[in-house]
């Protein structure tokens, strides 16, 4: 019998998140990378997470962003938050092993005096990767997707 696809696709879930008001851009930052993003690396490997990682964006890229977008006729809505966080994982009982984790319950608790619960935004969808490392992947010769078809893979998690 064929792995059930709730088992074989990768999924993303992202959070944007903005950072307190008095909190500066690079406490922000030296907070993120020194204080949480290592312990949290550490506790989502052991509860399954293949990927986590880290985007930020903070004023002087949103407002080169803003200035590009301009350049554009402004066809984009520009995201404001400060970072966003990126988990991959193959089904949601990953997740939530990880989020019942009593250890990451407790970094989470640390969160507050930095991260603004307020407006965050969440997606979750899943991933379907064509290049890697310069090089095209997942097509076949004749350049069709190697993925399952939307029908199979479009169902919620």
């Amino acid at each position: 019998m064929a792995e059930p696809i709730q088992k074989k696709r990768l999924l993303r879930m992202t959070v944007a998140h903005y950072r307190q008001p008095n909190v500066t851009e690079e406490d922000f930052h030296r907070w993120v990378t020194e204080q949480h993003a290592a312990r949290a690396a550490k506790l989502h490997a052991k509860n399954g997470i293949e990927g986590f990682s880290m985007f930020f964006a903070p004023k002087s890229f949103r407002s080169f962003t803003s200035e590009l977008n301009k350049m554009r006729g402004s066809p984009w809505v520009v995201r404001d938050y400060d970072a966003q966080v990126e988990f991959l994982f193959r089904d949601m009982e990953t997740f939530y092993k990880g989020a019942a984790d009593a250890d990451f319950q407790a970094l989470q608790a640390e969160e507050e005096p930095f991260v603004n619960g307020t407006g965050a935004e969440i997606s979750i969808g899943w991933i379907e990767t064509y290049v890697v490392d310069g090089n095209v992947v997942n097509l076949d010769q004749a350049g069709k997707p190697t993925y399952p078809e939307f029908k199979e893979v479009s169902v919620a998690p």
